[in-house]
């Protein structure tokens, strides 16, 4: 490390050390090892892992004394930061004009020989020392020894980036959940307010078609049929999207559900065509669970089996069910005109579909909102499908 103006080396040394936020933190045991093995290896009674601000020294961890902290003027490890060298060493700090009047040295603890490697950070900014230290009498450590210490130094240093990348990705955990709180809020807000002014533009629609219902011709009756739908097809993505918006509420409260029931239940509500469509199950079992997360993904992925069928073909539609200790396994299968491939991934993301509406009608948030709950509760969702075949997803949710 070359030596730098100081006044600019102690600016960096600020800063690096509020950048690793450890002034003043609590001993924390994987640096309480790293001390005690400095000890043990280098045979010195003392050994402190020491970071240097702009008034004192500060004790990260110690072996062998009971303070905390010194003024910067009684630090030793100071000196060690300023002379720019790796090991700064020193074998009897009562014969060296700048030690001897030191208290630490005159009295209790009595230090005498001193060995620092300096602690730098990935910027080459030296900012504290790993230092072991004898007592009442001058005594050397090896070269080994010194290697060794260095090594433990840059395991410190090590340990301090990583605790630095650790702060940075819980802080930019805790933005990106602000931020998406913030947007589904957003989303639930506006979704909400949409509906009342479309369901004005629905009833004047209406009460303008009624009025002058003897005049309309052929083309008019076609072009309400065509607002109409548009309105409900507007609705009905509105719908869509207040349920991705508050897809994460409530799902942590649980009950116990008949699944042969409740999945019984979703699909006769969806199912318009009941002489069509079968559905098979597997004496599934009755669990403790959140209704609501539930609910959403088995409507959602039932649904999309009837809407997704081969033309003028009913559907065979299965769930089945296992389980381990620690995890409920859901197959959905249905018979209908598969999914290729290349958009098993495609199918998850908001908005995205394969088929025009006039195909099948849709958002495209159905399977968007399913992942985004079965992620919420550390479960997952895959899918198996061959076109003009069908489809199996495959849901793993832990038990909870």
């Amino acid at each position: 490390m070359k030596k730098i103006n100081s006044k600019i080396e102690e600016q960096l040394r600020l800063k690096t050390l509020e950048k690793y936020k450890i002034l003043d933190t609590l001993p924390e045991q994987m640096y309480d090892d790293i001390i005690q093995i400095a000890s043990f290896v280098c045979e010195m009674p003392i050994a402190l892992l020491s970071l240097v601000d702009e008034n004192r020294q500060f004790f990260k961890s110690k072996v062998g004394i009971s303070i905390n902290q010194t003024p910067i003027e009684q630090s030793v490890c100071y000196h060690a930061i300023q002379s720019g060298e790796e090991l700064f060493q020193v074998l009897d700090l009562r014969t060296d004009d700048r030690f001897k009047d030191n208290p630490l040295v005159t009295h209790d603890p009595n230090i005498v020989s001193y060995f620092g490697v300096t602690l730098e950070s990935k910027e080459g900014v030296a900012f504290g020392t790993l230092c072991v230290i004898s007592q009442h009498h001058p005594k050397s450590i090896s070269d080994e020894q010194k290697s060794i210490l260095k090594k433990l130094a840059k395991q410190v240093s090590h340990l301090l980036e990583l605790r630095l990348t650790n702060n940075e990705l819980i802080i930019s955990k805790e933005l990106t959940q602000s931020y998406l709180a913030q947007m589904e809020e957003f989303a639930y807000t506006a979704a909400h307010d949409l509906r009342a002014p479309l369901r004005a533009v629905k009833s004047f629609l209406q009460l303008i078609e009624s009025k002058n219902k003897d005049v309309h011709d052929e083309k008019d009756i076609k072009y309400f049929k065509f607002v109409f739908d548009n309105v409900k097809s507007m609705d009905d993505l509105i719908v869509d999207l207040l349920e991705f918006a508050k897809s994460d509420d409530k799902i942590g409260e649980k009950e116990d559900i008949d699944l042969n029931e409740f999945i019984t239940d979703i699909y006769n509500h969806v199912n318009v065509n009941p002489e069509e469509n079968q559905l098979q199950l597997n004496k599934l079992p009755t669990i403790h669970f959140s209704k609501l997360a539930l609910g959403v993904i088995f409507n959602n992925l039932i649904e999309n089996a009837l809407k997704y069928k081969k033309p003028n073909q009913m559907v065979n539609l299965q769930v089945h069910y296992v389980e381990d200790d620690f995890q409920h396994i859901f197959e959905i299968i249905d018979d209908g005109i598969g999914i290729s491939e290349e958009h098993f991934e495609l199918i998850f993301k908001p908005f995205k579909r394969l088929h025009t509406k006039s195909e099948f009608p849709g958002s495209g948030l159905g399977l968007a909102t399913v992942k985004k709950i079965i992620e919420k509760i550390e479960g997952s969702i895959s899918v198996h499908s061959v076109l003009n075949e069908g489809t199996t997803f495959k849901i793993v949710i832990p038990k909870q």
